[in-house]
């Protein structure tokens, strides 16, 4: 019998959630000595673009077999991490939400200089060009119609939600369906869980 994880996430993709979830596929990989396939059901509402390329290239070079579910709404960075996937598929009333990257006043000092914005104007840049032509890639290949890195562009520019038949039509997902998941065996990766765990 083939021997299939499966994981619940609900979460935020940072840094702490990219961590926590990496370190669980490698912990259970060793510990049931070899899985046959990771089939994740995700709901999130994006967060930070290095940790969904990161999670997006983790799971891409996964040697198991890897499957995905939108279970509501994947948006921002979380469709980077969506589309790391080999099979994916998107619940009737799934969505999945593109836009510019964005990044925390927080983290701007209190004196910025024109040479300081214009490095955060080229990091911007760079993270979503890179997005861009993931998403073309990655989606391509699945499409009726498929969209070019400037077609992604443009709908990043002015925000754009594909619903679920505009995610089967572009690439995004290969089947509109509603998974049975099953009753035991399940990981629950979670806001609320992550709030638990140590920084």
């Amino acid at each position: 019998m083939p021997i299939v994880q499966h994981i619940y996430c609900s979460a935020i993709i940072s840094k702490k959630m990219c961590d926590a979830l990496t370190s669980y596929v490698f912990s259970i990989s060793a510990a049931k000595g070899g899985i046959d396939e990771f089939v994740v059901y995700l709901v999130t509402g994006g967060g930070n673009p290095g940790s969904g390329m990161e999670l997006y290239n983790f799971f891409r070079a996964r040697p198991e077999r890897t499957t995905i579910y939108n279970m509501s709404s994947v948006d921002s960075a979380g469709v980077l991490f969506f589309l790391g996937f080999q099979k994916r598929f998107g619940l009737p009333a799934s969505s999945f939400m593109v836009h510019q990257t964005k990044f925390s006043k927080a983290s701007l000092p209190d004196w910025y200089s024109y040479s300081d914005l214009k490095k955060s104007e080229l990091e911007l840049l760079a993270v979503d060009q890179k997005t861009h032509r993931v998403i073309a890639a990655e989606t391509a290949p699945k499409a009726e119609v498929p969209l070019s890195v400037e077609d992604v562009e443009a709908a990043a520019n002015r925000t754009t939600i594909y619903f679920a038949e505009d995610a089967l039509r572009h690439g995004f997902i290969e089947e509109i369906v509603t998974p049975t998941m099953p009753i035991q065996d399940v990981f629950y990766l979670t806001d609320q869980y992550l709030a638990g765990l140590p920084d």
